[in-house]
């Protein structure tokens, strides 16, 4: 069974697939586990067996960085969540042939979903950096996270990688809104993804910082991050990533385009760019006026 779903793993453009038990995801995994009552594995599936986790890169899905173009997250152009739940879908709908029950968990909806960056940790793919994401050897930060539960009962287990952080804190100083007040602990009421989703956060905090252009979501500390630094001019060559062209993007990008924008233009051109999550349009031009200043 886990040969098979390797198979389609790798049919579905999968970078890493693993499978672990469904136990107690405590905090050597996903650190103070009062921050997650309900949401482990049996909170959800009461008979879970195994935990399916998937990882996808998305270290490619980057657009021109120069001073004359805005740009989005990595999370944005990669599908928001529904570049890993899709994929996902024909493993789940294997294991219920099988007559398994079969639940796919993701990141977009934290309060229905196993704390995936924990169950990543205990299945061996990273450790958890100081700013709070996924860290790995191989792809860095930028790996999309899903997984399924499931009551069949094929895990394995992992060496659980070592923290190589270190002393390092480029992250931590370098995040322009000190979004990280403790080390892998992000708080998202003030990190710049949140400030820029949020059409009544506050425009004077946006206003006084760099935020490299981008407008919706950030990546600011990933690009930051030594672990990261190979990807930046040098993505990896994976089979999800070679569906994307972010040169054919740039010509949206550019903040002069940006600034002029008018709504049926932002509904052709940007919003198809947003699977999973939708910048508003009234909370895009506030961005974009303020980063770069009012348009017409």
């Amino acid at each position: 069974m886990r040969d098979e779903i390797i198979g389609l793993s790798k049919i579905s453009y999968i970078d890493e697939i693993r499978f672990i038990d469904s136990d107690k995801l405590t905090d050597d995994y996903i650190g103070d586990e009062r921050k997650f009552i309900g949401r482990q594995p049996t909170n959800i599936m009461p008979d879970a067996e195994t935990i399916v986790i998937a990882a996808i890169y998305i270290g490619g899905f980057v657009t021109a960085n120069y001073p004359e173009y805005g740009r989005m997250s990595r999370l944005v152009l990669s599908g928001y969540y529904s570049n890993i739940v899709k994929p996902l879908i024909p493993i789940k709908e294997y294991l219920m042939s099988c007559g398994y029950k079969a639940i796919i968990m993701d990141s977009e909806s934290d309060i229905k979903s196993i704390p995936l960056k924990g169950a990543a940790v205990k299945a061996g793919l990273g450790w958890i950096g100081k700013n709070s994401l996924l860290v790995n050897n191989k792809y860095g930060s930028f790996l999309a996270l899903g997984a399924i539960l499931t009551n069949a009962n094929i895990s394995e287990k992992y060496p659980i990688a070592k923290n190589m952080c270190g002393n390092c804190s480029k992250c931590i100083e370098g995040c322009p809104v000190k979004a990280i007040d403790v080390p892998q602990r992000l708080n998202r009421a003030k990190c710049l993804s949140n400030l820029l989703e949020d059409y009544n956060s506050n425009l004077d905090i946006i206003q006084k910082i760099n935020t490299d252009g981008y407008f919706f979501e950030c990546d600011i500390c990933q690009n930051i991050c030594p672990w990261n630094q190979k990807h930046i001019p040098t993505p990896l060559d994976t089979p999800y990533g070679r569906l994307f062209r972010g040169d054919k993007l740039n010509h949206i990008m550019k903040v002069d385009h940006l600034k002029h924008m008018d709504e049926e233009t932002y509904e052709m051109e940007l919003a198809p760019l947003m699977i999973g999550y939708k910048l508003p349009y009234k909370t895009f031009k506030r961005n974009i006026a303020i980063l770069f200043g009012q348009g017409i």
